[in-house]
């Protein structure tokens, strides 16, 4: 009696699995069945925009349905991952989500969504470091300069970002508590060119911004590089020194990367993820990534929640510097 009822258990636990198999094997073969959209949290013309628009093209050729680029800006991606979260499962809505969406998930206990919990993480596209500007006739020559004034004169030099808790403000905060420094925060909302315009007239200080943002400005002798915040030097500004060079152990380096609802099928995550893969290694993407002072960094599902997971306990402490 008990054999032919654990007989008929294995059975029955074989035709389940062979049940998920099989629901597993059609969803990846009915997939896509429609058009796709990338939803990302950040104006049009933004370094995640202009990457998901390269990206879509091959993207498109990779699934066979039409990729479309859905900018939904405000509240630092909140509104993005907001939305993105209550959509079905199916892996036709993906998001591209930034490093900043770590920084937030880890500082803002009143979010609507957890992070962890409501994303399936697909693949890493990009990752990038910030770099330090200041005016081309600043008295900084380099970041030495500026650290030493800031010891001498606590509170009084400026730094501008793209506005609180955002991961440029969070890097200088970081980077203020390594050195126990005291440094005037001044965040910036919508227009890029205004801290630019300021960093001229003298009423700011420095300013952390993106390479996307920067590169030009930089390369047309309107802005001047004083340190970057990967661990090294950036292989596509060699001549700028690393801030680790003045303070030991500083790392902050910044991300994108395709995630979609939690719970999308194993197989249609994977199809994603090779056809991501794909499309940021053909040669023309790549450059054109390059181009844009972004290191090509795909990865695995479980590549990418490992980084995650680490970044979240890199900003968590502090939680409190935003309240």
């Amino acid at each position: 009696m008990g054999a032919t009822l654990q007989r008929r258990t294995v059975l029955g636990a074989g035709a389940a699995l062979a049940v998920v198999a099989s629901n597993a094997a059609r969803a990846q073969q009915g997939f896509p069945n429609r058009p796709l959209r990338v939803v990302h949290g950040y104006d049009a013309g933004s370094n995640p925009d202009v990457i998901a628009r390269h990206l879509s093209g091959p993207l498109t050729e990779l699934l066979g349905q039409q990729v479309a680029v859905e900018p939904k800006p405000g509240a630092a991606e909140r509104l993005a991952a907001a939305l993105v979260a209550r959509q079905p499962a199916d892996g036709h809505t993906l998001y591209l989500m930034t490093g900043g969406q770590v920084v937030v998930s880890a500082t803002d206990k009143t979010l609507q969504y957890d992070l962890l919990r409501d994303f399936d993480f697909i693949s890493t596209v990009t990752r990038f470091p910030f770099v330090l500007v200041v005016a081309p006739d600043s008295r900084f020559k380099t970041l030495g300069d500026y650290l030493s004034e800031a010891r001498r004169s606590p509170g009084k030099l400026s730094y501008g970002s793209s506005g609180i808790g955002s991961t440029l403000h969070m890097a200088m905060e970081l980077m203020r508590s390594q050195t126990g420094i005291e440094l005037l925060h001044v965040p910036y909302k919508g227009n890029p060119a205004q801290p630019i315009g300021d960093l001229t007239t003298g009423r700011l200080d420095l300013h952390v911004i993106t390479f996307t943002g920067a590169q030009p400005l930089i390369k047309a002798g309107k802005l001047r590089a004083l340190a970057v915040t990967s661990k090294d030097r950036w292989p596509f500004f060699p001549d700028v020194p690393a801030i680790a060079e003045s303070v030991p152990d500083f790392d902050v380096s910044s991300w994108l990367g395709f995630t979609a609802p939690a719970g999308v099928p194993a197989p249609v995550v994977e199809r994603l993820a090779t056809a991501i893969r794909t499309a940021v290694g053909q040669p023309t993407i790549r450059a054109r990534l390059e181009e844009l002072g972004n290191e090509v960094y795909p990865s695995t599902p479980a590549e990418f929640r490992a980084r995650v997971m680490s970044d979240f306990a890199k900003w968590k402490p502090l939680a409190h510097v935003i309240g």
